[in-house]
């Protein structure tokens, strides 16, 4: 059984006598070619060749090895994908950047509005003290405002300053002026109504009366 598959390894390998043959006819790297290799006339391997390991490291034909340019159109395809990554890379993060910031865009329009929807609630609290004259219960509602007002603050609500500061139209909207020769000319007298803001976007404009002096 075994001299039967010695003859037949024998007739498959198509190397010398002296080449130490593998099972698949692979010849070592000591191997003197035979006829039937498919290596070429001058023993320079190509991509057809049956010879065996002819990494660039291992191989034993020289520079005119047909695998130094396999080896270099490997590293060509190599740094190709490398740089197919590195786009992909880059594109992923301007991703990330852009829908994080539309993620928290929208977040902050949702407080807006929610708040927005708030302020009516919060003016009545100034017209129901008007009408308070018990000193306990004013003081109840008052807690209340300072709570609500607090509340705001948190979620990066400010109230607008008006009265006694300079008129600014970036804040305020007049709705009437006085005289008032006290106070310098542009001076908030009273505040009309609340006006808020957030994140340095004004919600409401505070609607003010200024101080308007006659020349």
């Amino acid at each position: 059984m075994k001299k039967h598959k010695e003859e037949e390894l024998k007739q498959k390998c198509s190397c010398e006598e002296e080449c130490a043959c593998e099972e698949e006819c692979k010849c070592s790297e000591d191997c003197s070619c035979g006829e039937d290799c498919k290596c070429t006339e001058d023993n320079k391997c190509n991509e057809n060749c049956s010879c065996g390991n002819h990494e660039h490291e291992d191989c034993s034909r020289g520079e005119d090895c047909a695998c130094h340019e396999k080896d270099g159109a490997i590293e060509a395809k190599a740094e190709e994908y490398l740089n197919m990554a590195r786009v992909i890379q880059a594109d992923f993060d301007n991703y990330r950047k852009k829908s994080y910031e539309q993620i928290l865009n929208a977040k902050l329009e949702g407080i807006a509005e929610a708040v927005s929807v708030m302020l009516p609630a919060l003016d009545s609290f100034k017209e129901a003290k008007k009408m308070i004259t018990d000193e306990k219960v004013l003081e109840g509602v008052e807690m209340i405002e300072n709570k609500m007002l607090q509340s705001l603050e948190v979620l990066g609500i400010e109230k607008i300053e008006a009265k006694g500061k300079p008129f600014d139209h970036n804040l305020h909207s007049a709705i009437a002026t006085l005289r008032d020769d006290s106070l310098e000319d542009g001076i908030i007298i009273e505040e009309y109504q609340a006006g808020y803001k957030f994140k340095d976007k004004v919600l409401r404009y505070s609607q003010v009366v200024v101080n308007k002096r006659e020349d």
